[in-house]
C-alpha cells in the first residue's frame, strides 16, 4: 500500500470570510503554517492549514497520499498541487482532493531512471524527455516511481512509453509512441536559439510558478 503521511490540520472559516484571504495567508505563513485546500467528493471545498514542516515532509517523502486530521475528523486526501512562490523556493499553497482507498484515481508519477546509457561511451548525448507521467490506479497502489532503465541505451536508439513496465494494475495514460529518452549523436544537438530561428519562432521563456488559488480573494493584487 502507498505510504500514507498523517497531518494534523486546523480549518478556517472561509463562510464569513475570516480564514480565507491574501492578508489571513500571509498571516498564516509569517506564522509558520501554510494555506491549503481540500475538496472533491462532490463536498463544498474546506480551506485549512498545516504546519509548514509537514508540507515539507510532504515533499521529503514524495508520498501522493495522507491523512488529513482537524481534531473532529479524519479523512484521506490526495496531494494534487504544491504551489510555489515567485522564486520557486517557498510553499505557499496545497491542493488536496478527498479520495477513497480503493477507489480508482488519476495522478502524475515520478520517473525513476537508473544507470548509464551505452550510447555516451559511443559518443552519443543521452537525454530524458519526460521526468513524470500520468497514470491511472487504485488509491492504495500509487506507485513511488516508476523505475526505468536506460543502460542498454546505444547511440541512435530510443525509448518510448510502450517500453516502459509499470507495476501490476498501474495504468499509464500516454501515448504509447510518445518518446522517454534517447541517445542521440552530437551533431544532431541544436542550441535552443537556433532551434527557435529556424522555426520562425522566439524561444519560450520560464514561466513563474503559480502563486495562489482562486480561493484566495485577492489573488490579482499578489501577481508579480
Amino acid at each position: 500500500m502507498a505510504d500514507v503521511f498523517k497531518i494534523a490540520v486546523q480549518s478556517r472559516d472561509s463562510a464569513r470570510n475570516k480564514g480565507t484571504g491574501t492578508r489571513v495567508a500571509r498571516r498564516l505563513r509569517a506564522s509558520g503554517r501554510i494555506p491549503a485546500i481540500v475538496y472533491g467528493h462532490k463536498q463544498t471545498p474546506q480551506p485549512i492549514s498545516l504546519a509548514r514542516d509537514d508540507a515539507w515532509e510532504i515533499l521529503k517523502r514524495s508520498t501522493h497520499l495522507a491523512e488529513l486530521n482537524d481534531g473532529q475528523k479524519a479523512e484521506m486526501v490526495l496531494i494534487r498541487e504544491i504551489q510555489w512562490d515567485h522564486l520557486g523556493k517557498e510553499i505557499i499553497h496545497l491542493d488536496f482532493s478527498r479520495v477513497d482507498v480503493g477507489e480508482s484515481i488519476e495522478t502524475q508519477v515520478r520517473l525513476d531512471f537508473r544507470g548509464v546509457a551505452a550510447g555516451v561511451n559511443e559518443g552519443g548525448v543521452y537525454e530524458a524527455l519526460l521526468h513524470d507521467i500520468s497514470v491511472t490506479c487504485r488509491a492504495d497502489a500509487i506507485p513511488d516511481s516508476i523505475r526505468v532503465d536506460v543502460s542498454g541505451l546505444h547511440l541512435g536508439q530510443a525509448l518510448h512509453i510502450r517500453d516502459l513496465t509499470p507495476p501490476p494494475g498501474v495504468k499509464i495514460d500516454a501515448d504509447p509512441d510518445q518518446l522517454v529518452a534517447h541517445v542521440i549523436t552530437r551533431a544532431a544537438e541544436v542550441a535552443p536559439a537556433e532551434a527557435a530561428a529556424e522555426a520562425g519562432t522566439q524561444p519560450e521563456l520560464i514561466r513563474a510558478r503559480p502563486e495562489e488559488k482562486g480561493e484566495e480573494a485577492d489573488k490579482g493584487k499578489d501577481k508579480k
